[in-house]
């Protein structure tokens, strides 16, 4: 069979990566790679272009192209802190966008919509795409538990002649999946669907047999295989072995819809339009003196015992949270028998929302604090209610970053508990009482992919009951409980 190759117009030959570097002015994105530990430096344009490449829809018409592009390069204003903890702005995966090698395709569509981004209250908006909603667009709110006003689920309706997709799996490799993501349990017995989202999305399945036991749609989506059950948008037509699965789309179907793009541009909408049928209500602008910058609320301290300077945020003084963080190092460091004078720096981030919370961690708000290397993101100080008050968190995730060390490689509970005990401790609070949960201690799933604040809750007191419990049979040796 020989593939037919478009022609390319004197206007696509013409433009190069070196027209797109022009039209960057000055701005740039640092690409790391995780696969490789390399990072790269390309200017804007240029970076725009290469996405498209990878991300896109092969023989799109070109307002999908440019319509793609406004949103590849708005994710990208909007994201440049995503991976500031690993020292580059945007890693070169499905994380963030995957690159390909520029086309003349999309070097036009990149040219021809330079600098134009999607703002919401004046900012670029954080946004994302996906290959095929199937013909509903998904609420960021019911993927990721953070609602954006112009996310929400809508009808597209150009995919009426979509062919459902269908997969068989056994119960023992769904088991293998859930097991490898933390899930715990003998026997996987069945599978079945106990809520969905306003779109008709999967949004909880029971896994009987497993623990926990139940699972978000997406969690479990990628669990089993993305490439296997393409979306949450299906049914379980027999939840036993094997389980049979039918849906639509592919991906977490939130935002544009690639697929959808292509054929809303094929009859005749232009990239503004597509924009406004996924986007809706935010405001087309070029991108011109708005600066590509992380969120202004950290500078780091000087090496030392830990100190770090946050930006005031919802009443919170920087200078109260660095006394607080300072006091809960030192205290924990004699508890624990841990030196801190050479650790260096800690940075404390306080996020202003619960949107930038996520962003930043790809965890949700009731997670409350995720410690990574020397610096702490916090969840708005009055999310942090459902997590003791904002001392409390501190102090756990201060101490999680002294034990990281020592306990990397022991199971969640150990982790979670052990940091809970010493908080606790440090705070002079009594030790916590779970009746009957002392070996009971939680699958690694109870803890990573809860489903709820009140289900990670009840996790974290058994991690801490079961904590308490091992420490007790070591004689107080922290480091011995396995």
């Amino acid at each position: 069979m020989v593939a037919f190759v478009p022609a390319q117009t004197d206007a696509q030959a013409f433009i190069s990566e070196g027209d797109l570097v022009r039209a960057s002015e000055g701005r740039t994105v640092q690409v790391g790679s995780p696969a490789t530990g390399r990072t790269q430096s390309l200017p804007l344009e240029v970076y725009v272009a290469r996405v498209l490449a990878g991300e896109g829809e092969a023989n799109a018409a070109m307002a999908a192209r440019q319509a793609l592009a406004v949103a590849i390069r708005t994710f990208a204003a909007a994201n440049v802190a995503r991976h500031a903890d690993e020292g580059f702005e945007l890693c070169d995966e499905t994380h963030c966008q995957v690159l390909g090698e520029s086309t003349p395709d999309s070097r036009e569509a990149a040219l021809a919509t330079a600098g134009v981004v999607l703002l919401h209250d004046g900012v670029p908006a954080e946004l994302f795409y996906s290959a095929s909603c199937g013909g509903r667009t998904e609420r960021a709110a019911d993927v990721w538990g953070v609602d954006f006003p112009y996310l929400q689920s809508r009808i597209d309706d150009v995919h009426a002649d979509d062919e459902p997709w269908t997969a068989e799996i056994s119960l023992n490799e769904i088991q293998r999946g859930l097991r490898q993501a933390g899930f715990v349990g003998v026997r996987l017995r069945g599978v079945r669907v106990v809520a969905r989202s306003v779109s008709g999305r999967v949004n909880r399945l029971a896994v009987d047999g497993m623990r926990p036991a139940v699972v978000s749609g997406d969690d479990f989506r990628l669990a089993v295989g993305p490439t296997v059950v393409r979306s949450t948008a299906f049914e379980v037509v027999s939840g036993r072995d094997p389980v049979r699965f039918t849906g639509q789309g592919y991906g977490h179907g939130v935002g544009m819809c690639v697929i959808g793009a292509g054929r809303r541009a094929a009859r005749g909408e232009t990239y503004e339009e597509i924009l406004e049928q996924y986007y809706p209500g935010l405001v087309l602008a070029r991108h011109g003196a708005l600066p590509m910058v992380p969120e202004a609320t950290v500078a780091v301290s000087a090496p030392g015992p830990v100190v770090a300077h946050v930006a005031a945020r919802g009443g919170i003084d920087a200078a109260e949270l660095e006394a607080m963080a300072a006091l809960a190092q030192a205290r924990l460091g004699d508890l624990l028998g841990v030196s801190t004078g050479a650790a260096g720096g800690l940075t404390i981030e306080l996020h202003e929302s619960l949107d930038r919370f996520w962003l930043a961690t790809g965890q949700p708000w009731w997670t409350g604090a995720v410690s990574r290397g020397a610096i702490i993101h916090l969840a708005p100080a009055a999310a942090l209610t459902e997590r003791g008050g904002l001392e409390m968190t501190v102090r756990v995730a201060v101490a999680a970053l002294l034990l990281s060390g020592a306990v990397a490689d022991r199971p969640v509970w150990i982790r979670a508990g052990a940091a809970r005990h010493f908080a606790r401790m440090s705070l002079g609070l009594p030790r916590v009482t779970v009746a009957g949960s002392a070996n009971d201690c939680p699958a690694d799933a109870e803890l990573t992919l809860a489903v709820s604040p009140a289900a990670l809750r009840s996790a974290e007191a058994r991690a801490e009951a079961c904590f308490v419990n091992a420490l007790a049979r070591t004689n107080g040796d922290w480091r011995q409980v396995r």
